[in-house]
């Protein structure tokens, strides 16, 4: 598993975006609808996160992953790619290169096989946030 910097490479914006238009509404949390391509690229290029890198698996685009300014980890794998360990191996290498008094992690609370993916972790729950519009 390699990691690569999102904001170093060429063919990452068209990888993430690749990953949001694979998402269900279970998984999503911020996203109502996919962004249009410029929106993408905006917000990819406001550098929102700490740390944000490809992953990679002989040199092939596998998924994503990102550290929030609140060290919330996001990771996200292609759907031909779940199941091979490639989520876990990012996440401790980015907990690794990036050592923190405490990693967190939200997700969507139908997202059962996410949940129980990040317990198998050693995360646990404390909190439940609610959201009105």
């Amino acid at each position: 598993m390699k990691l690569v910097d999102v904001y170093a490479s060429p063919e990452a914006p068209r990888v993430l975006y690749r990953l949001m238009e694979e998402r269900t509404p279970q998984v999503n949390i911020s996203h109502r609808a996919l962004p249009d391509w410029d929106s993408h690229v905006a917000f990819i290029e406001s550098r929102p996160y700490d740390a944000w890198y490809l992953m990679l698996q002989d040199n092939e685009p596998v998924g994503a992953i990102y550290l929030s300014k609140t060290s919330e980890i996001g990771v996200f794998v292609l759907a031909a790619y779940r199941g091979h360990g490639y989520g876990k191996q990012a996440i401790e290498v980015l907990m690794e290169q990036h050592p923190r008094e405490r990693f967190l992690a939200n997700i969507n609370p139908t997202n059962t096989r996410s949940i129980k993916f990040f317990q198998s972790l050693g995360f646990s729950h404390i909190q439940n946030t609610y959201e009105k519009r």
